[in-house]
C-alpha cells in the first residue's frame, strides 16, 4: 500500500515546502492539498491552488502531486485541461488529477454560487473527465452532453502521458458507479464498508481500478500509533492512503509516515 501526505490544513508556506521536500526524500508516494477557496472562519486558513502545485513541482524531484481533491464545480474543463497539462510537463509526469463532484454547500452559499443537485454534479464530473481524456490526446474534442457542449475544443501542449485520474467519491456509491468506467482510482472516506463497495464496483467495471482512503489525521487527530492504523487499511484492501497531516511539525509527521509505510511494505502478502 502506498502512503501519500496531504499538507492541509496549514497556512504557512515555509513549513509546507519543508514537509514536501521531506516526503520527497523519504520516499512517500505523493503530496497534495485540500481544495476549497472558502474558509469557514478567518482563522481557518490553509494553502492550496495551482500556484502551490507548480511551486512544489519545482521544489521536489520524485514525489507525485495529487490534490485531495479538486472540486469540479470550481473549474471549467478548459481550465482543468490547461493546468493539468502544464503541471504534468513541469513535474515530469508526476501530477495526478484528483477530482470530486463537489461538496460543502455552505461554501457555495457564502460566495453566492449555485450548488446543483447531486445528479447534476455527478453528470458534470463524468462529462469533465470525458472531456479531459479527449483533450489530453492533443486532438480536437467535441461533446454534446447535458452539462457541456464542445465543438473541436483543443488544448495544447498535451501531456506526454495522460495524468492518472482519481475520483474523490467520499461516501457516494452513485459517484463510484458513474465514474468507475473512466478513472484509475476511487478515493473514499475512512469506512471499511466504503472500501469494500469501491473494490466491488471497480471489479464490476471490468477495469483494474485502485482504491484509496482519505485519513483525517490533521492537528489533534494524529493517532498515537500510526503504523498499526496504516496496516489495518492495507489489510482492508486499500491500495493507497492519503493522510491529512496539518500540524506544527509536518516534517516529523513525514518521518513517521515513511517509517510506517516501510512496515506496511514488509507485511506478508
Amino acid at each position: 500500500m502506498r502512503v501519500a501526505a496531504v499538507l492541509s490544513p496549514h497556512a504557512e508556506w515555509p513549513p509546507i515546502v519543508e514537509a514536501a521536500r521531506a516526503a520527497d526524500r523519504l520516499g512517500l508516494d505523493a503530496i497534495g492539498f485540500w481544495d476549497h477557496y472558502h474558509s469557514a472562519r478567518p482563522e481557518w486558513a490553509y494553502v492550496c491552488g495551482w500556484s502551490a502545485y507548480g511551486a512544489l513541482a519545482a521544489a521536489t524531484e520524485r514525489v507525485r502531486l495529487v490534490p485531495m481533491v479538486l472540486n469540479a464545480l470550481h473549474y471549467q474543463p478548459g481550465v482543468l485541461a490547461k493546468e493539468s497539462s502544464i503541471l504534468s510537463h513541469i513535474s515530469g509526469g508526476r501530477f495526478e488529477l484528483a477530482l470530486g463532484a463537489g461538496d460543502w454547500p455552505e461554501s457555495f452559499a457564502a460566495w453566492g454560487d449555485p450548488f446543483p443537485a447531486a445528479e447534476a454534479r455527478i453528470a458534470r464530473l463524468v462529462e469533465t473527465i470525458r472531456i479531459l481524456r479527449g483533450v489530453w490526446t492533443g486532438e480536437p474534442t467535441s461533446l454534446d452532453g447535458s452539462q457541456f457542449h464542445l465543438d473541436g475544443a483543443t488544448c495544447t501542449p498535451a501531456p506526454a502521458v495522460p495524468p492518472r485520474v482519481v475520483v474523490g467519491a467520499g461516501a457516494s456509491r452513485a459517484t463510484m458507479r458513474a465514474t468507475a468506467p473512466l478513472v484509475d482510482e476511487l478515493n473514499v472516506y475512512a469506512d471499511p464498508e466504503l472500501v469494500s463497495a469501491a473494490r466491488r464496483i471497480g471489479e464490476e467495471s471490468g477495469r483494474a481500478l485502485s482504491v484509496s482512503v482519505h485519513l483525517a489525521w490533521d492537528w489533534g487527530n494524529w493517532p498515537a500509533e500510526p503504523a498499526p492504523e496504516l496496516e489495518r487499511w492495507a489489510r482492508l484492501g486499500a491500495d493507497r492512503v492519503h493522510v491529512s497531516v496539518g500540524s506544527d511539525d509536518m516534517t516529523r509527521r513525514m518521518e513517521v509516515l515513511a517509517e510506517a509505510a516501510g512496515r506496511v511494505a514488509a507485511m506478508p502478502a
